[in-house]
């Protein structure tokens, strides 16, 4: 058909930014700058081993090791390592296919699922992964704010919850520039404790934590005595694939967007090979072997390692959680700001949102939300495995099947408010999935409810696009084709928006007739309040006009 055409004439580097270069360049606004709301571009590319690093955080996050702790609590640890090894082989597939996908766009998770699930669609999604950066923070929080009480004990948990948040807010100011600086500083100080706890519990440091309690066989521990079947197995992967598998896939689209286009199967490799496996599985199985060497009576490494180290514990575990607590507060404010871009049309900054975040997370923390872990965590497993599942579904099964273009398109003036495909394979299945999830029905369903919906999720774009006819199916992810920007001429590919007369790149550019064929930056065009997306109704192409000002 002609649109399908018209999509696949488009030039490359009116898609992405081609560009290449062996320095960043930029001022200091450019630093600051998070590229929430549109693509990194080309001049501010880091190498793969640098957003590695600046990713790192996630590898030393205290949430896995006390997850699989806590779940080895509830189902036994020899299910909870059946979990963790399938856990590892989905994400890594996934991981792999995003960060190599994100490089290539330039794009973060937030923007690429505005094709699957329309402009307005996908608000819904990006505002509960926002939220979901709080109770992430809450969790590595948690461990601070108890190790930080343990260690001063006139401190009570409130008092100690609520230093940890208001601390955070200046250290997570800075974006990328900054967490690349703190990750490769503190990755030896995280090494360092880690060889000192393992001393400490096999040099007999602490009497209620050491290697002679975790004994010869502590993959064995069960302090329940749960028997290993399917149920323990599924039970213990449905609360740890999600909410510690799915969310890689989606959260290293954060970073791995910044790798320069050319190192982008670099990228997927380091990811997979280091950014997976260390948090997946290694950090896990020290958390198993953690909670083996307290007897299995305590779950919290976080005081595991005071209990070790004492004060030196007590540094270590802040260490490891500011190295991830900033990528979750990064992640999740990111995520609010396009939020409120999207539905609200409003241009605010990340940083405005660092104290609602911290507001939220601290109400968590001293609320009993902590004491329903295993459910709660069931029923975010079912929304990020849904959520990673629809994506893959489109990607794969709908796409290639109606030869409609790989690349994520983001610009409102293109996209659709409603990806049809992508809304009802999101939230039919993760609607069952939570019933299941809360152990309304029994155990069965409970523990069934995130492969099951999951596979559902997958499968589903697939059967919703066979009902459809071609044309509808295209009409899901283009409102109209992109005007093509190849007869203006600007340095080096670089267009001046009509309206805020910044300077982007021409992939970023969106042809307005409601301003007459002007060309808006993606930004100025999601904010326009006026034109009630009056492109979307346009039968014919805008002629392009020069870039003077609205």
């Amino acid at each position: 058909m002609e649109d399908l055409q018209r999509l696949h004439e488009i030039p490359t580097n009116e898609i992405y930014d081609t560009r290449s270069f062996d320095k960043r360049t930029g001022d200091s606004e450019v630093k600051q700058d998070d590229y929430a709301l549109r693509r990194v571009p080309g001049t501010w590319r880091w190498s793969a081993w640098e957003a590695l690093w600046a990713h790192s955080g996630i590898s030393t996050a205290m949430a896995y090791p006390i997850t699989a702790a806590l779940l080895s609590v509830a189902y036994g640890a020899p299910s909870m390592i059946v979990a963790l090894i399938i856990t590892l082989l989905y994400t890594g597939v996934g991981v792999y296919y995003t960060v190599k996908k994100s490089s290539q766009e330039g794009t973060s998770n937030d923007l690429m699922s505005r094709h699957t699930f329309g402009f307005h669609g996908s608000a819904f999604q990006t505002v509960l992964y926002g939220l979901l950066g709080t109770i992430y923070f809450s969790i590595e929080t948690h461990v601070m704010s108890a190790s930080l009480s343990e260690a001063i004990p006139i401190l009570p948990y409130w008092l100690s919850a609520a230093i940890v948040c208001i601390a955070f807010i200046p250290l997570t100011y800075y974006g990328m520039v900054f967490m690349a600086k703190l990750q490769g500083l503190t990755v030896w100080i995280y090494v360092l404790g880690i060889i000192l706890a393992i001393v400490g519990l096999f040099g007999g440091w602490a009497e209620q934590a050491n290697s002679a309690l975790a004994g010869s066989s502590w993959w064995n521990v069960n302090p329940n005595h749960v028997e290993m079947s399917w149920i323990s197995v599924l039970g213990a992967m449905g609360a740890f694939i999600g909410i510690l598998g799915s969310i890689q896939i989606l959260l290293v689209t954060d970073t791995a967007r910044f790798i320069k286009v050319r190192e982008k199967k670099k990228g997927g490799i380091l990811y997979t090979l280091i950014g997976v496996t260390v948090p997946t599985l290694l950090t896990p199985l020290f958390g198993i072997y953690l909670l083996a060497a307290t007897a299995g009576t305590n779950p919290d490494p976080g005081v595991t390692f005071v209990w070790l180290l004492g004060p030196i514990g007590l540094f270590f575990v802040i260490i490891t959680q500011i190295r991830c607590n900033v990528i979750n507060v990064y992640f999740g404010t990111n995520a609010l700001e396009n939020f409120t871009s999207q539905l609200f049309k409003l241009n605010w900054k990340r940083t405005i949102f660092l104290i609602p975040f911290m507001v939220i997370s601290y109400i968590i923390l001293v609320s009993p939300f902590l004491n329903y872990f295993g459910t709660i965590m069931t029923m975010l497993s079912v929304f990020l495995f849904n959520y990673v599942s629809v994506l893959f579904g489109d990607w794969l099964l709908v796409r290639k099947k109606y030869n409609i273009p790989q690349w994520s398109e983001f610009r409102r003036g293109y996209l659709p408010k409603y990806n049809k495909i992508g809304m009802y394979s999101m939230w039919i299945p993760t609607i069952v999935g939570v019933v299941m999830a809360s152990g309304m029905f029994g155990i069965v369903p409970q523990v069934l409810a995130v492969p099951v919906t999951g596979i559902a999720a997958f499968i589903m774009p697939g059967i919703i696009a066979a009902m459809m006819s071609k044309e509808t199916v295209v009409k899901q992810y283009f409102a109209r084709i992109p005007v093509r920007l190849s007869n203006v001429k600007d340095h080096d590919g670089e267009h001046q928006c009509a309206a805020c007369n910044n300077t982007y790149h021409m992939s970023d550019f969106v042809v307005c007739p409601f301003h007459n064929g002007k060309q808006l930056c993606s930004n100025c065009c999601s904010s326009e309040r006026s034109c009630n997306s009056m492109c979307h109704t346009e039968t014919a192409d805008v002629p392009i006009v020069e870039n003077v000002p609205v």
